[in-house]
């Protein structure tokens, strides 16, 4: 069902848009050929101020896609939504056993300097968790949710 209404969302939103959004001009010209340069082929465009940061929120080959950019133009990390199922073996097995029979919610990779991080929601009995894993299939960081 999730990955219906993902692809339905996705089909309606380029149906819906062009390849960029209308020009923002509180972007200026250092972000917008950064942004080109690192994210070529990008669809559905958005801009929005972020703190200090600017945030691009696309679509690239199908996945909605947020970045974040100095004002000076450099790319300062990435946030995209996956499925648990595209995640690397080893972070899916690190997952798997931490966490056995947990029903997966969210998976999100983030990348930055600092390197690829995993995000990922998940249920287990009547507990809710938000578990953030290394690309090397650490557990990093476990946080509990409220349910």
């Amino acid at each position: 069902m999730k990955k219906l209404l993902l692809s339905l969302s996705l089909v309606l939103a380029v149906a819906a848009g062009t390849a960029f959004a209308s020009p923002d001009p509180s972007i200026n010209e250092a972000v917008k050929e950064s942004f080109k340069k690192e994210f070529a082929g990008a669809e559905l465009v958005e801009w929005r101020e972020v703190g200090n940061h600017l945030k691009a929120t696309f679509v690239l080959n199908g996945y909605r896609t947020e970045a974040y950019f100095s004002q000076e133009g450099e790319l300062q990390g990435s946030a995209r939504s996956l499925f648990f199922s595209q995640l690397p073996l080893v972070v899916m097995s690190a997952v798997d056993k931490r966490f056995a029979g947990a029903d997966i919610i969210d998976v999100n990779e983030l990348n930055s300097a600092a390197g690829t991080y995993y995000r990922i929601t998940l249920e287990t009995g009547k507990k809710k968790y938000r578990v953030r894993v290394d690309a090397d299939g650490t557990v990093v960081d476990t946080e509990r949710l409220r349910k």
